[in-house]
């Protein structure tokens, strides 16, 4: 490997092991969980949908949603219910308690951005843009041809949603994430 392609890498690890410390300790600042912010996130882009679903765009295993699902069942902030016309599925929707938790959520993201990003000239922001898009499609080029059947990256499973320009709703995240 090249030195500039280690540096390259090393800078790229640095930057996802300090984005992760700070999103936890912001978020457990909050009384939030990570996993349990991005689930939100999730379900206001697509309240009632299926918990298999939920998963699936979690990237977590059945038993880790069940469990995450449970707490934010007791908490307030979700409900699950049989699907109406499907018996065999169950619909996650968020309660108005979560609805206003995500909204809370979504100022902690809008104000962590700005603390990573204001920095940065708009110009510089599309190019690093860029840069990690490429990153990305060429890591789930990798893992597909690893055999993972993983589908190339979109922005539906980059990580928290970009945040929506005022009146805008918000787009559809997934995360890696345990919750």
């Amino acid at each position: 490997m090249d030195p500039l392609s280690y540096r390259v890498f090393q800078a790229f690890m640095r930057t996802l092991h300090l984005h992760r410390q700070l999103m936890a300790r912001t978020l457990v600042e909050d009384g939030s969980h990570p996993g349990q912010a991005v689930c939100l996130r999730v379900l206001a882009a697509h309240d009632g949908m299926s918990q298999r679903d939920l998963g699936r765009a979690l990237h977590l295993t059945p038993p880790t949603v069940t469990t995450m699902l449970q707490r934010m069942e007791r908490a307030g902030i979700v409900e699950r219910r049989p699907d109406e016309t499907d018996q065999r599925l169950t619909r996650v929707r968020l309660t108005a308690e979560g609805r206003k938790l995500e909204e809370r959520l979504r100022g902690i993201f809008a104000r962590y951005i700005s603390q990573a990003l204001d920095s940065m000239t708009q110009d510089d922001r599309r190019e690093l843009e860029r840069l990690l898009s490429l990153l990305a499609d060429n890591t789930a080029r990798a893992l597909a041809a690893a055999g993972a059947g993983e589908a190339p990256v979109s922005a539906a499973v980059s990580g928290p949603a970009p945040l929506p320009a005022s009146g805008e709703a918000p787009r559809s995240v997934a995360a890696r994430g345990r919750g």
